[in-house]
């Protein structure tokens, strides 16, 4: 793994917007001190914390683990008001005393924030080329959002410089979608739609919305996962494959083909065929009796690119759901009844492939049982990196394949556009289900 980060590395700046909150302490710094614990960090590295609050090293790095990590030896924090326009001239001489080649920016502050600080960072100059912004979704609230914020992003940095975090596409099992296909000829030949009959996308929690009530009733499920996750594994299950399984450079380009050959289904009636519902109890969590937010969406898609032609691509996501689980389900063609024709592909948890086939059970009698063949990392590969870890490698290697384009963030929005809309101006209210629901039992 030593070449993720080879010798020689540019020097380095990781400045985190936001060292002090909740993202940070459970997600950002425990990937960044495992990726420094293997090895994975450039030799010359700092890490600079901007907190709105004067906290020194003990407060950011709070547990054993990061107290042990040696992430105290390059830590440094830097007190601003992110909201002050003058503040970032202090914070522009902070940074050029590290001298370093390169500046990464990671955004872990609420959306609303991101505007302001990107405009400020610009205007002192923090936005030479080798500069890069790391911005956590969600990318705009619709069409015309997202095209505000990228064209805000866009006065000052170009889309080189930009890496939008989509942390499904960095999970490994995600990451190998594009190998499975491209590199096993099995799968490769049969990947279309003479083969295959249908194709699920799964993302399903069995939490609810864990306190997080102010975003998620700016969000709902529509834009919390089906625009970013959801859409970008459709993309990947039915994007041409690279012409080498590790050309990676090719991923965005043909993600972004099969995003822009995606259509939603429409009803008899002419309206898209787009279910949303809402768990019981949500209204009281939320405190607003009166809330129509979605916590639970069914879509039916489809592709004009001619090998995809009448397959139907269905999305479910939803919380609090009977389990959780995140999964890619391919159904093939059967000549018969009896035949299997199941393909998982596991994204969480348990990464892995999963394939239904008859077998004869052992004996003088002729019985047929259905067993699954089964791949699953952890078994045959121990600890895997998480999505975090991924990201900031591949942050630091400046190579976007895990990160969704401007372009292919605007395909999604204009792809759920007319859903969004359609919503908007519906009197019909979500469906209430149980909690603990199985996704096939929402009508």
């Amino acid at each position: 793994m030593s070449d993720l980060v080879p010798p020689g590395s540019p020097s380095t700046l990781l400045a985190v917007i936001g060292i002090t909150g909740d993202l940070s302490h459970r997600y950002l710094l425990p990937a960044l001190a495992e990726v420094r614990n293997n090895g994975h960090l450039p030799a010359d590295f700092h890490l600079l914390g901007l907190s709105r609050r004067n906290v020194g090293s003990a407060e950011v790095l709070t547990t054993d683990e990061l107290k042990s990590s040696g992430l105290a030896d390059v830590l440094d924090i830097y007190q601003i008001d992110l909201d002050n326009a003058d503040a970032y001239n202090g914070l522009a001489e902070k940074v050029k005393q590290y001298n370093a080649e390169q500046i990464i920016f990671y955004f872990a502050v609420p959306p609303n924030a991101v505007d302001g600080i990107v405009n400020n960072l610009g205007k002192v100059g923090l936005n030479s080329d080798n500069v890069k912004l790391l911005l956590e979704k969600p990318f705009g609230k619709d069409l015309q959002t997202a095209k505000e914020i990228i064209s805000n992003i866009q006065n000052f940095y170009s889309e080189e410089q930009v890496y939008r975090i989509d942390h499904y596409l960095a999970k490994e099992m995600s990451q190998n979608v594009s190998v499975f296909l491209g590199g096993n000829a099995l799968f490769r030949h049969s990947w279309n739609k003479d083969y295959i009959e249908r194709i699920e996308v799964n993302v399903e929690q069995d939490a609810g919305i864990e306190g997080r009530a102010k975003f998620y009733e700016q969000t709902g499920a529509l834009r919390d996962i089906v625009q970013s996750h959801a859409l970008q594994l459709v993309a990947l299950t039915i994007a041409e494959p690279c012409s080498s399984v590790f050309e990676f450079t090719q991923l965005p380009g043909r993600r972004l083909q099969a995003l822009r050959s995606l259509r939603l289904a429409h009803n008899q009636e002419g309206k898209v065929a787009g279910q949303r519902a809402q768990y019981q109890g949500y209204k009281q969590e939320v405190g607003n009796e009166q809330s129509n937010t979605e916590t639970f969406v069914r879509l039916e898609l489809y592709s004009e690119l001619e090998k995809w032609q009448g397959v139907p691509i269905s999305i479910v996501t939803g919380k609090a759901l009977k389990e959780r689980k995140t999964e890619v389900r391919v159904q093939f063609r059967k000549t018969e009844a009896s035949e299997t024709n199941q393909l998982v592909l596991r994204i969480q948890p348990n990464e892995g492939i999963e394939i239904d086939l008859w077998v004869k059970e052992p004996g003088y009698e002729r019985k047929l049982k259905k067993v699954s063949l089964s791949f699953d990392y952890d078994k045959n590969f121990g600890r895997i990196p998480n999505a975090y870890e991924q990201v900031l490698v591949e942050a630091l290697r400046s190579s976007k394949h895990l990160f969704p384009s401007s372009d292919e963030v605007l395909a999604s929005w204009e792809l759920l556009q007319p859903l969004q809309d359609q919503w908007q101006d519906s009197q019909q209210p979500p469906t209430i289900y149980p909690q603990g629901s199985d996704p096939s039992q929402i009508g």
